[in-house]
Protein backbone atom coordinates (compact mmCIF):
# COMPACT_ATOMS: atom_id res chain seq x y z
CA UNK A 1 0.00 0.00 0.00
CA UNK A 2 1.24 3.44 -0.90
CA UNK A 3 2.49 5.23 2.28
CA UNK A 4 1.06 8.51 1.06
CA UNK A 5 -2.39 7.03 1.64
CA UNK A 6 -1.85 7.29 5.39
CA UNK A 7 -1.14 11.00 5.01
CA UNK A 8 -4.06 11.53 2.64
CA UNK A 9 -6.62 9.80 4.89
CA UNK A 10 -6.42 12.34 7.78
CA UNK A 11 -6.84 15.11 5.23
CA UNK A 12 -10.04 13.52 3.97
CA UNK A 13 -11.32 13.18 7.52
CA UNK A 14 -10.50 16.83 8.24
CA UNK A 15 -12.30 17.99 5.09
CA UNK A 16 -15.32 15.90 6.08
CA UNK A 17 -15.40 17.46 9.54
CA UNK A 18 -15.20 20.94 8.01
CA UNK A 19 -18.04 20.19 5.59
CA UNK A 20 -20.12 18.79 8.43
CA UNK A 21 -19.45 21.90 10.51
CA UNK A 22 -20.49 24.09 7.61
CA UNK A 23 -23.63 22.07 7.17
CA UNK A 24 -24.53 22.46 10.85
CA UNK A 25 -23.75 26.18 10.82
CA UNK A 26 -25.74 26.85 7.67
CA UNK A 27 -28.78 24.75 8.44
CA UNK A 28 -31.60 24.40 5.98
CA UNK A 29 -34.00 25.84 8.52
CA UNK A 30 -34.58 29.52 7.77
CA UNK A 31 -34.61 32.18 10.46
CA UNK A 32 -38.17 33.42 10.92
CA UNK A 33 -38.27 37.23 10.90
CA UNK A 34 -40.77 40.05 10.49
CA UNK A 35 -40.42 42.98 8.09
CA UNK A 36 -41.76 46.08 9.84
CA UNK A 37 -42.92 49.00 7.67
CA UNK A 38 -44.63 52.26 8.49
CA UNK A 39 -47.28 53.03 5.87
CA UNK A 40 -49.91 55.70 5.37
CA UNK A 41 -49.70 59.32 6.36
CA UNK A 42 -47.98 61.32 3.67
CA UNK A 43 -49.66 64.58 4.60
CA UNK A 44 -53.19 63.20 4.13
CA UNK A 45 -55.80 62.53 6.76
CA UNK A 46 -54.99 58.81 6.70
CA UNK A 47 -53.14 57.89 9.91
CA UNK A 48 -49.89 56.01 9.77
CA UNK A 49 -50.01 52.31 10.50
CA UNK A 50 -47.48 49.52 10.98
CA UNK A 51 -47.45 46.68 8.49
CA UNK A 52 -45.71 43.42 9.31
CA UNK A 53 -44.67 41.00 6.59
CA UNK A 54 -43.31 37.52 7.39
CA UNK A 55 -39.72 36.99 6.31
CA UNK A 56 -37.68 33.83 5.98
CA UNK A 57 -33.96 34.53 6.18
CA UNK A 58 -31.73 31.83 4.72
CA UNK A 59 -28.07 31.84 5.73
CA UNK A 60 -26.12 30.87 2.63
CA UNK A 61 -22.86 28.96 2.44
CA UNK A 62 -20.21 31.41 1.20
CA UNK A 63 -18.33 28.52 -0.52
CA UNK A 64 -21.51 27.12 -2.16
CA UNK A 65 -20.73 23.69 -0.68
CA UNK A 66 -24.11 23.22 1.04
CA UNK A 67 -27.24 22.90 -1.12
CA UNK A 68 -29.89 25.55 -0.68
CA UNK A 69 -33.07 24.59 1.11
CA UNK A 70 -36.28 24.36 -0.89
CA UNK A 71 -38.79 27.16 -0.35
CA UNK A 72 -42.07 25.80 0.97
CA UNK A 73 -43.65 28.84 2.63
CA UNK A 74 -46.57 30.94 1.42
CA UNK A 75 -46.16 33.41 -1.47
CA UNK A 76 -46.76 36.36 0.88
CA UNK A 77 -43.53 35.55 2.72
CA UNK A 78 -40.42 37.53 1.79
CA UNK A 79 -37.38 35.31 1.21
CA UNK A 80 -33.91 36.74 1.82
CA UNK A 81 -30.72 34.78 1.15
CA UNK A 82 -27.87 36.14 3.24
CA UNK A 83 -24.15 35.48 3.33
CA UNK A 84 -22.74 36.31 6.75
CA UNK A 85 -18.95 36.82 6.63
CA UNK A 86 -19.10 38.31 10.14
CA UNK A 87 -20.21 35.00 11.66
CA UNK A 88 -22.52 36.81 14.09
CA UNK A 89 -25.78 35.37 12.76
CA UNK A 90 -24.84 31.69 13.03
CA UNK A 91 -26.14 31.05 16.55
CA UNK A 92 -28.95 28.47 16.39
CA UNK A 93 -30.65 30.14 19.38
CA UNK A 94 -31.22 33.51 17.72
CA UNK A 95 -34.80 34.70 17.98
CA UNK A 96 -36.86 37.90 18.01
CA UNK A 97 -35.75 38.69 14.48
CA UNK A 98 -36.89 42.00 12.97
CA UNK A 99 -36.12 43.50 9.55
CA UNK A 100 -36.66 47.06 8.34
CA UNK A 101 -35.84 48.84 5.10
CA UNK A 102 -32.71 50.96 5.22
CA UNK A 103 -32.00 54.06 3.12
CA UNK A 104 -28.21 54.55 2.81
CA UNK A 105 -27.35 58.24 3.07
CA UNK A 106 -24.84 60.76 4.30
CA UNK A 107 -24.99 61.78 7.96
CA UNK A 108 -24.48 65.49 8.80
CA UNK A 109 -22.29 64.94 11.86
CA UNK A 110 -18.75 66.22 12.32
CA UNK A 111 -17.39 62.77 13.20
CA UNK A 112 -19.02 61.11 10.14
CA UNK A 113 -18.45 63.73 7.45
CA UNK A 114 -14.97 62.49 6.49
CA UNK A 115 -16.32 59.03 5.58
CA UNK A 116 -18.12 60.36 2.48
CA UNK A 117 -16.16 63.49 1.65
CA UNK A 118 -15.64 62.42 -2.00
CA UNK A 119 -19.42 62.65 -2.61
CA UNK A 120 -19.33 59.53 -4.81
CA UNK A 121 -21.75 56.82 -3.78
CA UNK A 122 -21.30 53.22 -4.99
CA UNK A 123 -23.74 51.70 -7.47
CA UNK A 124 -24.84 49.16 -4.88
CA UNK A 125 -26.78 51.87 -3.06
CA UNK A 126 -29.41 51.68 -5.80
CA UNK A 127 -30.56 48.24 -4.61
CA UNK A 128 -32.69 47.42 -1.54
CA UNK A 129 -30.86 47.55 1.80
CA UNK A 130 -32.10 46.20 5.10
CA UNK A 131 -31.46 46.67 8.79
CA UNK A 132 -31.61 43.42 10.74
CA UNK A 133 -31.93 42.99 14.51
CA UNK A 134 -31.76 39.54 16.09
CA UNK A 135 -31.69 38.56 19.75
CA UNK A 136 -30.90 35.44 21.70
CA UNK A 137 -33.64 35.37 24.35
CA UNK A 138 -31.79 32.81 26.46
CA UNK A 139 -28.83 35.06 27.33
CA UNK A 140 -29.70 38.47 25.88
CA UNK A 141 -27.06 38.54 23.10
CA UNK A 142 -28.22 40.98 20.44
CA UNK A 143 -26.90 41.72 16.95
CA UNK A 144 -27.79 44.65 14.70
CA UNK A 145 -26.64 44.18 11.10
CA UNK A 146 -26.83 46.01 7.77
CA UNK A 147 -27.69 43.79 4.81
CA UNK A 148 -26.76 44.97 1.33
CA UNK A 149 -26.78 43.52 -2.20
CA UNK A 150 -24.48 40.62 -2.97
CA UNK A 151 -25.12 40.77 -6.71
CA UNK A 152 -27.78 41.98 -9.09
CA UNK A 153 -30.60 40.02 -7.43
CA UNK A 154 -32.49 41.93 -4.75
CA UNK A 155 -32.93 38.86 -2.54
CA UNK A 156 -29.22 37.95 -2.55
CA UNK A 157 -27.68 39.85 0.35
CA UNK A 158 -24.54 39.98 2.44
CA UNK A 159 -23.66 41.47 5.82
CA UNK A 160 -21.79 44.77 5.43
CA UNK A 161 -21.80 45.82 9.10
CA UNK A 162 -22.63 44.03 12.37
CA UNK A 163 -22.82 45.65 15.82
CA UNK A 164 -23.34 43.39 18.83
CA UNK A 165 -23.50 43.38 22.61
CA UNK A 166 -23.73 40.53 25.13
CA UNK A 167 -26.75 41.88 26.99
CA UNK A 168 -29.56 44.37 26.65
CA UNK A 169 -29.52 45.24 30.38
CA UNK A 170 -26.48 46.02 32.52
CA UNK A 171 -26.16 46.41 36.29
CA UNK A 172 -23.44 48.53 37.84
CA UNK A 173 -22.68 49.41 41.46
CA UNK A 174 -22.59 53.11 42.33
CA UNK A 175 -19.00 54.41 42.37
CA UNK A 176 -17.50 51.40 40.51
CA UNK A 177 -15.76 51.58 37.11
CA UNK A 178 -17.76 50.21 34.18
CA UNK A 179 -17.18 49.02 30.62
CA UNK A 180 -20.36 49.34 28.50
CA UNK A 181 -19.84 46.59 25.90
CA UNK A 182 -20.14 47.17 22.16
CA UNK A 183 -18.40 45.18 19.44
CA UNK A 184 -18.58 45.54 15.68
CA UNK A 185 -17.51 43.85 12.44
CA UNK A 186 -16.81 45.97 9.33
CA UNK A 187 -15.12 43.57 6.96
CA UNK A 188 -12.40 45.26 4.89
CA UNK A 189 -13.90 48.74 5.26
CA UNK A 190 -11.25 51.02 6.76
CA UNK A 191 -13.47 54.07 7.20
CA UNK A 192 -15.60 54.07 10.32
CA UNK A 193 -16.78 56.29 13.15
CA UNK A 194 -18.03 55.54 16.67
CA UNK A 195 -20.64 57.46 18.61
CA UNK A 196 -21.86 56.90 22.18
CA UNK A 197 -24.99 58.61 23.47
CA UNK A 198 -26.81 58.51 26.79
CA UNK A 199 -30.54 58.93 27.11
CA UNK A 200 -32.53 59.30 30.33
CA UNK A 201 -36.05 60.67 30.91
CA UNK A 202 -36.30 61.73 27.27
CA UNK A 203 -33.09 63.77 27.24
CA UNK A 204 -30.11 62.64 25.19
CA UNK A 205 -26.47 63.72 25.14
CA UNK A 206 -23.29 62.70 23.31
CA UNK A 207 -20.76 61.02 25.61
CA UNK A 208 -18.10 60.16 23.05
CA UNK A 209 -17.57 60.61 19.30
CA UNK A 210 -14.55 59.32 17.38
CA UNK A 211 -13.63 59.66 13.70
CA UNK A 212 -11.76 56.45 12.94
CA UNK A 213 -10.57 57.57 9.53
CA UNK A 214 -8.91 60.73 10.84
CA UNK A 215 -8.10 59.11 14.21
CA UNK A 216 -9.61 62.09 15.98
CA UNK A 217 -11.83 62.45 19.04
CA UNK A 218 -14.64 64.86 18.19
CA UNK A 219 -16.67 64.76 21.42
CA UNK A 220 -15.80 63.50 24.89
CA UNK A 221 -17.61 63.63 28.22
CA UNK A 222 -15.57 63.82 31.41
CA UNK A 223 -14.90 60.39 32.90
CA UNK A 224 -15.39 58.49 29.60
CA UNK A 225 -12.78 56.94 27.31
CA UNK A 226 -12.16 54.15 24.81
CA UNK A 227 -9.35 51.66 24.24
CA UNK A 228 -8.10 52.54 20.74
CA UNK A 229 -5.81 49.53 20.52
CA UNK A 230 -8.64 47.00 20.82
CA UNK A 231 -10.96 49.29 18.85
CA UNK A 232 -8.87 49.10 15.67
CA UNK A 233 -7.57 45.55 16.08
CA UNK A 234 -10.62 43.69 17.42
CA UNK A 235 -13.58 45.99 16.80
CA UNK A 236 -14.08 46.53 20.53
CA UNK A 237 -15.88 49.87 20.87
CA UNK A 238 -16.73 49.50 24.56
CA UNK A 239 -17.16 52.74 26.48
CA UNK A 240 -15.08 52.92 29.68
CA UNK A 241 -16.66 54.89 32.52
CA UNK A 242 -14.32 55.84 35.38
CA UNK A 243 -16.92 55.97 38.15
CA UNK A 244 -20.61 55.14 37.85
CA UNK A 245 -22.99 57.85 39.09
CA UNK A 246 -26.76 57.78 39.55
CA UNK A 247 -27.01 60.13 36.55
CA UNK A 248 -25.67 57.29 34.35
CA UNK A 249 -28.91 55.40 34.91
CA UNK A 250 -30.71 55.11 31.55
CA UNK A 251 -29.98 53.96 27.99
CA UNK A 252 -26.56 53.86 26.36
CA UNK A 253 -26.56 53.86 22.55
CA UNK A 254 -23.55 52.62 20.57
CA UNK A 255 -23.66 53.62 16.89
CA UNK A 256 -21.08 52.50 14.31
CA UNK A 257 -20.92 54.45 11.05
CA UNK A 258 -19.52 53.26 7.72
CA UNK A 259 -19.81 55.29 4.51
CA UNK A 260 -23.57 55.81 3.94
CA UNK A 261 -24.67 53.13 6.41
CA UNK A 262 -24.84 52.70 10.17
CA UNK A 263 -25.96 50.20 12.83
CA UNK A 264 -26.82 50.76 16.46
CA UNK A 265 -27.11 48.86 19.71
CA UNK A 266 -28.84 50.16 22.82
CA UNK A 267 -28.27 48.90 26.36
CA UNK A 268 -30.20 49.76 29.51
CA UNK A 269 -27.99 50.55 32.52
CA UNK A 270 -29.40 49.99 36.01
CA UNK A 271 -27.29 51.76 38.65
CA UNK A 272 -27.52 50.06 42.04
CA UNK A 273 -26.41 51.16 45.49
CA UNK A 274 -26.42 48.69 48.42
CA UNK A 275 -28.63 49.88 51.29
CA UNK A 276 -27.10 50.66 54.68
CA UNK A 277 -29.45 49.08 57.25
CA UNK A 278 -29.54 50.09 60.94
CA UNK A 279 -31.98 48.47 63.40
CA UNK A 280 -32.71 50.49 66.57
CA UNK A 281 -32.79 50.49 69.55
CA UNK A 282 -29.65 48.47 70.05
CA UNK A 283 -29.42 46.96 72.66
CA UNK A 284 -33.14 46.34 73.04
CA UNK A 285 -33.88 46.71 76.81
CA UNK A 286 -37.26 47.64 78.33
CA UNK A 287 -39.27 47.49 81.56
CA UNK A 288 -42.47 45.43 81.75
CA UNK A 289 -45.33 47.40 80.19
CA UNK A 290 -42.99 49.94 78.56
CA UNK A 291 -43.80 50.93 74.97
CA UNK A 292 -40.78 51.04 72.69
CA UNK A 293 -40.47 51.90 68.99
CA UNK A 294 -38.56 49.62 66.63
CA UNK A 295 -36.91 51.61 63.83
CA UNK A 296 -35.27 50.15 60.76
CA UNK A 297 -33.33 52.89 58.99
CA UNK A 298 -32.52 52.07 55.36
CA UNK A 299 -30.26 54.63 53.71
CA UNK A 300 -28.29 55.38 50.52
CA UNK A 301 -29.95 52.85 48.20
CA UNK A 302 -30.74 52.97 44.49
CA UNK A 303 -33.03 52.40 42.61
CA UNK A 304 -36.08 53.45 44.58
CA UNK A 305 -37.95 50.13 44.52
CA UNK A 306 -37.40 48.43 47.90
CA UNK A 307 -39.21 46.18 50.37
CA UNK A 308 -38.83 46.47 54.18
CA UNK A 309 -40.47 44.02 56.62
CA UNK A 310 -40.32 43.65 60.41
CA UNK A 311 -40.56 40.11 61.75
CA UNK A 312 -40.49 38.42 65.16
CA UNK A 313 -39.59 34.99 66.49
CA UNK A 314 -41.13 34.49 69.93
CA UNK A 315 -39.40 32.49 72.67
CA UNK A 316 -39.79 28.76 72.07
CA UNK A 317 -40.91 29.23 68.44
CA UNK A 318 -38.90 28.21 65.39
CA UNK A 319 -41.02 30.12 62.89
CA UNK A 320 -40.92 33.81 61.99
CA UNK A 321 -44.04 35.90 61.72
CA UNK A 322 -44.44 39.20 59.91
CA UNK A 323 -45.44 42.07 62.17
CA UNK A 324 -48.46 44.03 60.90
CA UNK A 325 -48.92 47.78 61.14
CA UNK A 326 -45.41 48.79 60.08
CA UNK A 327 -45.31 52.43 58.95
CA UNK A 328 -42.93 53.61 56.23
CA UNK A 329 -41.69 57.16 56.07
CA UNK A 330 -41.57 59.07 52.81
CA UNK A 331 -38.31 58.49 50.98
CA UNK A 332 -35.56 61.10 51.22
CA UNK A 333 -33.49 62.03 48.17
CA UNK A 334 -29.80 62.35 49.05
CA UNK A 335 -27.32 64.63 47.31
CA UNK A 336 -25.72 61.76 45.37
CA UNK A 337 -29.10 60.66 43.98
CA UNK A 338 -29.62 57.77 46.38
CA UNK A 339 -32.67 57.35 48.65
CA UNK A 340 -33.32 56.78 52.35
CA UNK A 341 -36.39 55.81 54.39
CA UNK A 342 -37.36 54.45 57.82
CA UNK A 343 -39.73 51.63 58.79
CA UNK A 344 -41.06 51.83 62.36
CA UNK A 345 -43.38 49.92 64.69
CA UNK A 346 -44.34 50.38 68.36
CA UNK A 347 -44.42 47.31 70.64
CA UNK A 348 -45.13 46.85 74.35
CA UNK A 349 -42.62 44.90 76.43
CA UNK A 350 -43.99 42.08 78.57
CA UNK A 351 -42.47 39.18 80.51
CA UNK A 352 -43.86 36.76 77.90
CA UNK A 353 -41.82 38.51 75.19
CA UNK A 354 -38.54 38.36 77.07
CA UNK A 355 -36.00 36.79 74.68
CA UNK A 356 -38.11 37.48 71.56
CA UNK A 357 -35.92 38.19 68.54
CA UNK A 358 -36.98 40.99 66.19
CA UNK A 359 -35.77 41.20 62.61
CA UNK A 360 -35.64 43.87 59.91
CA UNK A 361 -35.47 42.28 56.44
CA UNK A 362 -34.72 44.44 53.38
CA UNK A 363 -35.12 43.26 49.79
CA UNK A 364 -33.48 45.25 47.00
CA UNK A 365 -32.13 44.60 43.51
CA UNK A 366 -28.58 45.31 44.77
CA UNK A 367 -28.87 42.49 47.35
CA UNK A 368 -30.55 39.43 45.76
CA UNK A 369 -30.37 37.43 49.02
CA UNK A 370 -31.69 40.31 51.11
CA UNK A 371 -30.21 42.16 54.11
CA UNK A 372 -31.25 41.24 57.67
CA UNK A 373 -30.59 42.93 60.98
CA UNK A 374 -31.87 41.63 64.36
CA UNK A 375 -32.11 42.50 68.06
CA UNK A 376 -33.23 40.46 71.08
CA UNK A 377 -35.70 41.95 73.56
CA UNK A 378 -34.52 41.89 77.20
CA UNK A 379 -37.26 42.67 79.72
CA UNK A 380 -35.97 43.90 83.09
CA UNK A 381 -36.54 41.66 86.13
CA UNK A 382 -37.58 38.58 84.20
CA UNK A 383 -34.37 36.57 84.11
CA UNK A 384 -32.84 37.85 87.41
CA UNK A 385 -29.38 39.28 87.51
CA UNK A 386 -27.90 39.01 84.06
CA UNK A 387 -24.23 38.99 83.14
CA UNK A 388 -24.55 42.57 81.92
CA UNK A 389 -26.16 43.63 85.21
CA UNK A 390 -23.32 41.97 87.15
CA UNK A 391 -20.75 43.77 85.05
CA UNK A 392 -22.49 47.11 85.67
CA UNK A 393 -22.62 46.46 89.46
CA UNK A 394 -18.97 45.46 89.49
CA UNK A 395 -18.03 48.64 87.65
CA UNK A 396 -20.05 50.74 90.10
CA UNK A 397 -18.49 48.97 93.08
CA UNK A 398 -15.02 49.46 91.64
CA UNK A 399 -15.63 53.15 91.11
CA UNK A 400 -17.05 53.53 94.63
CA UNK A 401 -14.08 51.73 96.11
CA UNK A 402 -11.67 53.97 94.24
CA UNK A 403 -13.48 57.12 95.39
CA UNK A 404 -13.52 56.03 99.05
CA UNK A 405 -9.84 55.09 98.91
CA UNK A 406 -8.98 58.52 97.48
CA UNK A 407 -10.99 60.33 100.17
CA UNK A 408 -9.46 58.17 102.90
CA UNK A 409 -5.95 59.11 101.80
CA UNK A 410 -6.84 62.80 101.63
CA UNK A 411 -8.40 62.82 105.11
CA UNK A 412 -5.50 60.86 106.57
CA UNK A 413 -3.00 63.27 105.04
CA UNK A 414 -4.96 66.32 106.25
CA UNK A 415 -5.44 65.18 109.85
CA UNK A 416 -1.92 63.83 110.04
CA UNK A 417 -0.45 67.22 109.05
CA UNK A 418 -2.74 69.07 111.49
CA UNK A 419 -1.69 66.87 114.44
CA UNK A 420 2.02 67.34 113.63
CA UNK A 421 1.65 71.13 113.79
CA UNK A 422 -0.09 70.88 117.23
CA UNK A 423 2.78 68.75 118.60
CA UNK A 424 5.32 71.39 117.52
Amino acid sequence: MNPTFFYFLPSLLLIGIVFRGLGEAYENKPLACVLVEEIGGGGSSIPRTIRQTPVELYLMDPLNLIPEAPITSSPETLHLHVIDPSGKLLSPRLSSCEVTYLLPQEVPLAWVRSLTEEKRSPRALGHPWYSLSVKDDSDGNTVSAVLGPQGEKDDQLTVFLAVYSPSATLYARLGDPLAVPCGFWRGQQSRFAVEWRHRALGDGSVLYAYDGRLDRIEEIFQGCEMNFSTLHSHGNASLLVDKVAVSDHGTFLCTIYLPYIRAQRDMQLEVTALPVVTFLPDPLFARPGEEITLSCEVSRFHPLEISVDLLVRLPGDSQFSVLPGVSLSTHTLNKDGTFSLTASLSITASPERHGARYFCKVRHVSAPEGITRSNTLQVAGVAGLSLEDGMYLFAVALALYGSLSFLHRKFKLFFGTHESKKDE
